[in-house]
Order: C-alpha cells, then structure tokens, then sequence
C-alpha cells in the first residue's frame, strides 16, 4: 500500500502548506511508515483508513485527484491519482478548522 498512497499523502502535505501546520510529526520523513504519521490511521494490512487533520492549520485546496505526470503512473491507471483518489481503504476524514478553500470531490 505505501508505493500509491504515500505520495497521495505527501501531495497532500504539500498542497495544503504542510510546511505550517500546527502538527506535522512524521510527515515527509522516509525513515518513518506513513501509518505513524500524525494524524493518519491505518488497517493491520497498512492501508490508510483514516484521516484526522482537524484544527491543524491546513491551508488552500486540499488534492482530490492529481497526476503527478511520471510515465511510469502515466501508463497505470490505478496510480494515476493521489490526494485522496489512491486512498481506496479511506473511511474517515476530518479536516474541520482549517483554512482550506474549494470542494471536495471524491468519488
């Protein structure tokens, strides 16, 4: 699971000005498994099921879907997303107080 969604998560990190918020332990750390990163949860099996970011100063649009434009993700669809469009286990998400703008869109 980390091949697809650690990017996912780290796009989300970095569309959302990771850099400011309030708690960012693990994030972007590649010593560390993405399922200890804060505010992530995972299942036994080390897929994301949920999301926890609330009150934690994220800012702008979060990512739905993006292609990170490699050919590798080009030519295989299931990788062709990240935000939360590769987060296929994903059961909650609380992102409430925080300074993000948009929509959602997950389908």
């Amino acid at each position: 699971p980390s091949f697809f969604e650690r990017p996912s998560l780290e796009e989300i990190y970095k569309k959302t000005n990771g850099q400011n918020w309030t708690n960012k332990a693990g994030w972007m750390d590649n010593t560390i498994d993405h399922c200890q990163w804060y505010g992530i949860s995972c299942d036994d099996d080390g897929y994301v099921t949920g999301i926890d970011l609330s009150d934690n100063n994220l800012a702008g649009q979060f990512p739905t879907y993006t292609n990170p434009g490699t050919t590798f993700i080009d030519q295989n669809w299931m990788y062709a997303k990240t935000g939360l469009g590769n987060l296929l286990h994903l059961k909650k998400v609380d992102l409430a107080d925080n300074k993000l703008t948009g929509t959602i869109d997950y389908r």
